[in-house]
């Protein structure tokens, strides 16, 4: 693996890997991971904003709003320097903004992270404590028709992969193959 992430760190030199996805697919935890092995700063975008605002990101959302949030949320997205050689974390809904995206996909390589709605579902209720937003609604309903809405726009993403029921060990390999396989397949892009 050592050869791989190697390889990854030089073609990826000074630009960030950015992890896409819904909430409960793993961004943060796999990214951390991800982060660990490449031997590069890791960058939550949700847990920034947290800092910044001393506040959760529900608090925000029901205290200003869902577009006072975009809003900060775009500009923390603008902050991330050119040149970043970290793995960053969006929040589920920060690929949903044309604005948003175009950043992203300029400034790092972009991956997707993407699993079954039965797997986030699953996921979500162990948490929900840490998601008031989901408490009030059908959550299998809700996350289907979400799901409906973002996928066309997280393919947007320069990369996708799957996660199915492997351990983060085992996703963090995958991840690495599948982007050193990319990385050698657009070297002249």
């Amino acid at each position: 693996m050592d050869e791989v992430i190697n390889y990854i760190n030089i073609a990826l030199i000074n630009k960030p890997i950015i992890i896409v996805g819904m909430m409960g697919v793993g961004k943060s935890a796999i990214g951390r991971i991800l982060a660990k092995s490449l031997n590069r700063n890791f960058y939550d975008i949700d847990e920034n904003i947290e800092k910044k605002y001393n506040m959760r990101i529900y608090e925000i959302f029901e205290d200003y709003g869902e577009i006072k949030f975009r809003d900060i949320e775009h500009k923390e997205i603008k902050n991330i320097k050119n040149g970043s050689n970290a793995v960053i974390a969006t929040g589920g809904g920060a690929f949903m903004y044309e604005r948003n995206y175009n950043i992203l996909n300029k400034i790092g390589l972009t991956l997707w992270l993407n699993t079954s709605p039965l797997t986030i579902i699953k996921r979500l209720k162990k948490n929900i404590n840490r998601r008031p937003l989901l408490k009030n609604v059908n959550i299998e309903t809700y996350i289907n028709n979400l799901l409906i809405k973002r996928k066309p726009l997280y393919a947007k993403a320069h990369l996708t992969i799957v996660s199915s029921k492997i351990s983060k060990t085992e996703m963090r390999n995958k991840i690495l193959i599948t982007l050193r396989k990319y990385l050698m397949e657009h070297k002249n892009a």
